[in-house]
This record gives C-alpha cells, structure tokens and sequence, in this order.
C-alpha cells in the first residue's frame, strides 16, 4: 500500500470487471468513502448474468440466471438495490421412451420415474446402489449416484455435449452441487431460503449496485496496459480471466452459445415452450437446452424469445475441474506470477480470477470478504 502524506488521505482502488464480485466490491468500497474506479472490457455490465431485450422481450444471452442464497446478508444486499419479486425455479428434462417424449422433472424425482417403460430396470439398479456415492470420476460417481440407466437417460448425452473430449478427465469433485436422484417431490432446482427473478433479468441490479462509480466500458485491462494506471491507486482488483490478463491463454474453459428466436404468434400471457428451462439429453437434439425467460419474467408482451443453448466455444463460461486439478494450479501459479510483477496489492476475485464455479450469491459473498479485506488493510 501507498504512503500517505496527510490524515485525510482517501484511498484509491481499481476494480477489473463489472460482474457480480467486482460490482459488489465497488459498492461497498464506495460506501465507505474509497475512491473507486471499474474499468470493464465489455459496452455492458454484469458479465455472464447480464439480460438484454430483443423486440422489447427479456431474455439471457448467457444462459439462465436465478438468483438464490440462503444468506440473509445477501438477499438483504440485493433487496436494496430492487432484486425483491420471489420465484421458485423448475426444470424439466425431455427423455424419449420409446418412442414416447416426456417432460420430467430435474432432478429426477423417483415418482415421475415410474411412467417409464424401464422403470422396473432403473428400480433394480437402485436398489443395488451404494449407500454413497463413489469415485474420482464424473461418470463412476454419478452412475454410483443413480445407477447406468438412469445416468444414460439424464446424464450422458447432456454431459458429452457439454464438455466432449473433456468428459473423461472430468473430476467428480462438482457432481454433488449440481446432480441428485430425488424421491421426496420437492420439484424446484434449487432449496436456499430465498429465490428471486427481477423482471428485467439481472442487468438493473447490477447498475444500481455501481450507481455513483465512475466506470469505463469497452477497455481490457492486460499486463501490458496496466503499469500506466498503477500510480493512480493503492490497490487493484482483478476479477477476469487471468490467463487473458498476462495475454497466455494457458487456461482451459468450456464455453456456451445461446441462439435467441424470436416469436411473433404468442399471446401476451402465452410461451412457445413448456417451462423457462428444458434440458435435452439427447445427442440427435444438437442443443443441450432451451430457456425461454418470459417463463421467469411475467412479462405481459406479444411475442417471446425462446434461447437455444450450444456449447463447445472458446467463451468462459465453466472451468474443467479435472481429477488432478491441472488448471487450477496453473491459475495458482499466474496469481503468483501477477503478484511478483504489479507493484501494487492486487486481489483476485469472482470465479473467472479464481477459476472456479460460483453462484451469482457466492460471487456477492466473495465480493463482501475482499472488499472488507481492503478497508482492513487500508486502516
């Protein structure tokens, strides 16, 4: 940290992108009288939690976003900045049986399983399960989890598509956050204490949360830009990609593409699918879901935007969480290398800095440690 030269000296920080983490880190450094500036490549905030409009309907372009936590401290923190309208998320899942297309829910629920012509294989494997589940694999676990039939059904094709050549190294160390076999009818995805969809998607809460913060869109900040910058502040957050940051690309992420269609012949109350969420498992569908978020919205709009979901590009969506942790020591040791070389304290924040997978609450409950962090350390 910087020297000061008098009593009243005021702070300076600079925050790398206006996602959730850097949003949240922001606003609470302002809130406490530090100057504070966000510098963030893209024309918009939010990062992957952003919405947008296409004829007036929202939608997501980079996937479906609900928020849920079950941390007071955080619903209280978005409740200030308007994320207030209570929603209880479900997602179905389209299996073909036979011939047969049904909508199931996911997770799986043992009841709906029992529609299926198969039941009474799926039923045996069950029963011959584990009492936990095992293995270092994402297959072996989740097969432990729910048995063959039922990962072929849900699982396998979903989770090819998703991460292709990946799949085989991928470490299970994931699965239990984001798969279960459920027998108890509770049909929403997710069970925290408080769940929200703001009607205008994620975007209006991102700019209230930095309302008042002097922000610059459409710059990337990268090792090589950065130096001219230093001397204006005490500290530097860096909550991008950091492979991108030193210019290396070191990193491997699996990335997704959503395709919006727009569709005139829907009435104002009306959809063009079955549920904001489907997921298709199938590998002769060539996406892996739909997200229709009028669903979520309420939006009373002639017209709806249903979103296809493609994966396999070079966006940074999910990190490959492989059994010997390849990446996330490599982003260990660019965190060193970027620390040896800025002559500032720099913090990393938010899962694209951590290489990680957080939800959006996760990401405000990082933001709250490293922006209190700062103040602590500025004392």
């Amino acid at each position: 940290m910087k020297s000061r030269n008098c009593y009243n000296y005021i702070m300076k920080v600079l925050v790398v992108g206006a996602g959730w983490t850097g949003s949240t880190i922001a606003n609470i450094l302002h809130s406490n009288n530090v100057e504070v500036q966000i510098i963030e490549k893209e024309s918009y905030v939010g990062g992957h939690s952003a919405s947008s409009k296409i004829k007036g309907v929202v939608w997501e372009p980079f996937g479906a976003h609900i928020f849920h936590t079950s941390s007071d401290e955080v619903a209280k923190f978005v409740n200030s900045h308007g994320m207030t309208r209570e929603y209880e998320h479900k997602v179905l899942t389209q299996v073909v049986n036979e011939g047969e297309v049904l909508y199931l829910s996911w997770p799986p629920q043992i009841e709906e399983l029992k529609k299926l012509s198969i039941w009474n294989k799926i039923d045996k494997e069950i029963k011959e399960l584990p009492s936990s589940p095992t293995g270092e694999k994402f297959t072996d676990y989740v097969i432990s989890m729910m048995g063959k039939t039922l990962f072929e059904i849900f699982i396998e094709g979903y989770s090819i598509k998703q991460w292709g050549d990946e799949l085989p190294n991928l470490s299970s160390s994931f699965a239990p956050k984001r798969i279960e076999l459920r027998n108890d009818g509770y049909k929403r995805l997710f069970r925290d204490k408080y769940e929200y969809f703001h009607p205008n998607g994620v975007s209006p809460i991102i700019e209230s949360i930095i309302k008042g913060i002097e922000i610059i869109l459409e710059k990337e900040i990268t090792i090589n830009n950065i130096y001219d910058l230093l001397p204006n502040y005490d500290c530097v957050v860096l909550t991008c990609p950091l492979d991108d940051f030193l210019e290396t690309k070191e990193l491997n992420w699996r990335g997704i593409r959503l395709d919006p269609h727009h569709y005139d012949d829907v009435k104002k109350d009306g959809y063009k699918t079955k549920n904001y969420v489907i997921n298709y498992p199938s590998l002769d569908v060539p996406y892996v879901r739909t997200i229709e978020t009028k669903h979520a919205t309420g939006q009373l709009i002639e017209g709806t935007v249903v979103a296809y979901e493609y994966t396999g590009t070079e966006d940074k969506h999910y990190p490959v969480v492989t059994i010997e942790n390849t990446f996330e020591k490599i982003n260990k040791s660019l965190k060193e290398k970027i620390i040896k070389n800025l002559d500032v304290k720099t913090y990393f924040a938010g899962r694209l800095a951590n290489y990680t997978y957080i939800n959006q609450d996760q990401a405000i409950l990082e933001g709250f440690y490293v922006a209190n962090s700062i103040l602590n350390n500025g004392k």
